[in-house]
């Protein structure tokens, strides 16, 4: 099984974990544990503490964050030089509209709301580099078989 299945599996989980959890307000009980903090504030401050936490925000942002990395990094059946410039072309344009993205975040939401921006940001940047890099690669296959339908075409004359 390919990366890339794994991921948009981890991805669909972690979206319908965190619809379950986030929209539709469940905490199931299973996911409440004692889990090791380094700093936690609810009621009080604690550091460096095991304190008990029901799970399901950070499993929903482990499943879509893997989800993306690994549909994201996936290896394409042929990779060249090419595949590589275009990979780094996207990065770049995916690193300029994720911080477009924040500081229109920065200017337009406030209080909780931007709280949830900010956890929705934490998959902003791979969400971008998976779309720039899969349109690249649409633009690039496109231009490529128009190529060599043309060199076809020449041959056969």
């Amino acid at each position: 099984m390919s990366f890339r299945l794994v991921g948009i599996v981890f991805f669909i989980s972690g979206v319908l974990i965190g619809f379950t959890r986030f929209y539709l307000g469940i905490k199931p009980k299973l996911l409440n544990m004692k889990v090791f903090a380094v700093y936690s504030e609810y009621l009080d401050e604690k550091y460096m503490k095991a304190v008990q936490n029901n799970v399901g925000e950070e499993v929903t942002i482990f499943l879509i964050i893997t989800g993306l990395f690994l549909f994201a990094f996936s290896r394409e059946k042929l990779e060249n030089e090419i595949i590589h410039q275009i990979r780094y072309k996207s990065m770049i344009m995916s690193f300029y509209l994720s911080y477009a993205f924040i500081l229109a975040a920065n200017f337009f939401t406030f209080g909780f709301a931007f709280i949830y921006m900010l956890i929705f940001y934490s998959g902003v940047p791979l969400l971008a580099y998976i779309l720039l890099f899969q349109f690249h690669l649409y633009l690039f296959r496109k231009n490529s078989t128009k190529i060599s339908e043309s060199v076809n075409r020449e041959n056969n004359e």
